[in-house]
């Protein structure tokens, strides 16, 4: 590593320059003069790693609560399969614009503000919901601050969540990180959907905000091993994108997000189509199924090779849309459970393959690319697939996605395994 490596002490508490370009720091154990760092643990469940799953888990309970927009929407709004489409597209877009930004100053300024904030403003962008009884430029005012805030709070935590992990964990952190935000894609359409026909929408509204505002105040309590280092030397978010494989990777990810953003968008009007009225059993399943995978294959994608078990699992992704083609025969919680076992391998180990191709210090940037190619690809899906179903019907929309993910699959499977980045 270039530059001078002095050690800088600040109260008592060394700091280990990045490099000689700028005031890059982060934060060692308090050392005494000539005393060795003590060796990395190589546990992962931390008492700081399980306060950040839970900050993670009450957000995620007010994020998933909207999972059953589209049922709001359909019943109480009375709207239409393009315009659900759009309103659940224009969160992910908000989210998309966003993620470069946050991801550049993620890395620059540390990871606990943003997640704070960003669960502050999604607090505030739902409250919003409870004056809203029609399709008028606030519900779009509410969902971009909802996108703007899930970036915010997502790659702040995320790129915490594997710094917090020891290297040869990073898959598992991944995955458990995952597992938590799965598992309230269960909880939180399961909840919202009972507590909305029992005692109405306002109060799954105001639910969501106190959530969220539980999770912005754990998120204060996180120790973050941290210092600001506005200019420290790594290479920009163009750089990072042009680095061999990782466009390919980025790819499939934006190819998934359309399969899934048309899965999660219209199987609820095709099943309240077809006579199904409890629609919260497909996510159920989802959820159910994809922690499992998390928590009990967490480790998998670090044993048997990342790529290897993205590949794989993808695969199995691709019968998924066609499930729900029959879905008078299989079933919601059927189809469900495939999408989360294939989802629930495959994201977190092609997440894991993206962050090879980046160094430690820019894996905020690393995690907004992946993140926010998967989210491109969702709202292109939840939108464009909406005119699809005006002017055909469900069942292409599902035939259509279908064959975009079994695209990705022959475009990862012919992908090359990264390499170590160079140290510039």
């Amino acid at each position: 590593m270039p530059g001078n490596l002095n050690l800088h002490r600040i109260g008592g508490t060394r700091l280990a320059p990045q490099s000689a370009a700028g005031t890059a720091y982060i934060m060692t154990d308090h050392l005494e003069d000539g005393q060795a760092a003590p060796k990395e643990p190589d546990y992962l469940l931390s008492a700081q790693f399980a306060l950040l799953l839970l900050a993670t888990a009450f957000f995620g309970l007010s994020f998933s609560a909207y999972f059953l927009l589209p049922k709001f929407l359909a019943t109480e709004l009375a709207a239409e399969p393009s315009t659900i489409g759009a309103v659940s597209a224009i969160t992910m877009f908000a989210s998309v614009v966003f993620m470069p930004l946050v991801g550049i100053q993620v890395d620059r300024r540390g990871r606990k503000f943003f997640g704070c904030a960003g669960a502050l403003t999604f607090a505030v962008a739902s409250a919003g919901y409870l004056v809203i009884d029609s399709v008028g430029p606030l519900l779009w005012v509410v969902r971009i601050l909802q996108g703007i805030a899930f970036t915010l709070f997502y790659i702040a935590l995320s790129t915490l969540a594997t710094e917090q992990a020891p290297p040869r964990r990073l898959g598992q952190a991944i995955g458990l990180f995952g597992a938590v935000m799965i598992s309230t894609n269960a909880l939180g359409p399961a909840l919202a959907e009972w507590v909305s026909g029992r005692y109405g929408w306002p109060v799954v509204f105001g639910a969501t905000v106190v959530t969220a505002t539980l999770s912005a105040a754990l998120t204060l309590l996180i120790r973050e091993r941290f210092v600001e280092h506005p200019h420290a030397e790594s290479v920009g978010m163009l750089g990072l994108l042009r680095r061999p494989g990782l466009k390919r990777v980025l790819t499939v990810a934006v190819m998934v997000g359309w399969t899934m953003g048309g899965l999660f968008t219209f199987y609820q009007p095709w099943a309240l189509e077809r006579g199904i009225e409890q629609v919260s059993g497909f996510l159920i399943a989802f959820a159910g199924c994809a922690m499992l995978v998390r928590t009990g294959l967490g480790g998998l994608a670090d044993r048997l090779g990342r790529m290897r078990v993205a590949t794989a699992a993808l695969f199995f992704y691709v019968g998924v849309p066609f499930s729900l083609i029959w879905i008078d025969q299989i079933g919601l919680v059927l189809s469900g459970s495939l999408l989360g076992l294939s989802h629930g391998l495959f994201f977190p180990a092609l997440n894991a393959v993206a962050l090879d191709f980046a160094h430690a210090r820019e894996r905020g940037k690393a995690m907004a690319a992946y993140h926010g190619a998967f989210n491109v690809g969702f709202a292109a899906g939840s939108y464009l697939l909406g005119y699809v179903a005006m002017a055909s019907d469900y069942p292409t929309v599902f035939a259509v996605a279908g064959a975009t993910c079994l695209s990705a699959f022959v475009l990862l499977a012919t992908t090359a395994k990264p390499g170590v980045p160079d140290s510039g």
